[in-house]
């Protein structure tokens, strides 16, 4: 099996019955320098998982148990109390039209 890190998703498209989700993580390069801000390193693209929509929806089901799991709750309750992660919003997001199947990506460097 192979381990692999990112910080976070930066983009999940959806087209021909196949998701594709981008990971990137922060430069650990950049990240060591002296004074180095990590609000202001640019992510770099890392890896990229492809998986057939009924995988993709089963595994959303997965991480949706994990996020309503009374520990995880609490620790999530912890990290906004201290500033980690922004307040959570308990409404559904609104759509803003885009039919593409497809979340607005942030900007990346390509992975050396």
């Amino acid at each position: 099996m192979q381990d692999i890190y990112a910080d976070t998703v930066s983009a999940i498209n959806f087209n021909n019955g196949m998701v594709r989700m981008y990971l990137v993580d922060l430069d650990p390069v950049e990240m060591s320098k002296e004074g180095a801000d990590p609000s202001k390193i640019e992510p770099r693209l890392k890896d990229q998982i492809i998986m057939p929509l009924p995988g993709f929806l089963y595994m959303v089901s997965i991480i949706k148990n994990l996020v309503d799991d009374p520990k995880v709750q609490k620790m999530v309750e912890k990290y906004v109390e201290l500033g980690l992660l922004p307040p959570v919003d308990t409404q559904a997001p609104q759509s803003d039209g885009n039919q593409s199947g497809a979340t607005q990506p942030i900007a990346v460097n390509a992975a050396e």
